[in-house]
């Protein structure tokens, strides 16, 4: 008795306010959400877009080029306790949905980067891993960058990939999905696994 009248409210509801209507709308709104950003950012090109987001930090040392495009939930966050952190995002890029993106040294991206969702890019770490470091609760030990991350054009970045500190990737590289990258990978080149490795170039 109950499904059969859920059923019956999902059925009017659809046609009441179709899926085409309902993306309309939901556009609509992420638009008005991407203006309402853009001016807490230190540059911003035009068109960029926004989705749902899970967490913005630091966005007056955030640079984003044109037509870059985040899905649901970002998470984009410089930490300027300690320094002066960048993040420089190109133009045309487009991160999947659950984006986490964290810096406290620098992080550059470059135009055309195409990400799918999960992906984490970071540059730092809580604390060092030494004896007395270990011994202070995570969330209390100061954050540390071992180095910047350099991601160049037309990266392909998969599903739940992990991009660490001191990495840079070439130009027109592949990062197979829930790899976890450490060091530098070559351009035009192919890279899988934990930690990744070229598997084409």
């Amino acid at each position: 008795m109950i499904k059969t009248i859920i059923r019956k409210i999902l059925l009017a509801s659809s046609i009441l306010w179709p899926y085409k209507r309902h993306m309309w709308f939901r556009l609509k709104i992420d638009v008005i959400r991407s203006i309402w950003l853009e001016r807490s950012f230190k540059h911003i090109g035009k068109h960029v877009m926004f989705g749902k987001i899970g967490m913005l930090k630091g966005t007056e040392c955030i640079s984003i080029g044109e037509d870059t495009v985040f899905s649901d939930y970002l998470y984009l966050t410089a930490w300027t306790k300690h320094g002066t952190p960048t993040i420089n995002i190109g133009k045309h890029c487009s991160f999947g949905a659950f984006s986490h993106i964290t810096c406290s040294n620098r992080i550059i991206i470059g135009d055309f980067c195409l990400t799918g969702k999960y992906v984490t890019i970071t540059d730092n770490s809580h604390g060092e891993t030494d004896l007395k470091s270990l011994a202070i609760p995570p969330n209390k030990r100061t954050v540390v960058s071992k180095g910047p991350v350099n991601i160049g054009k037309n990266v392909w970045i998969g599903d739940k990939a992990t991009i660490l500190p001191n990495v840079t990737i070439g130009d027109g590289a592949v990062i197979a999905a829930n790899s976890v990258v450490t060091k530098d990978v070559p351009p035009f080149s192919i890279v899988a696994g934990i930690p990744a490795k070229v598997i084409k170039h």
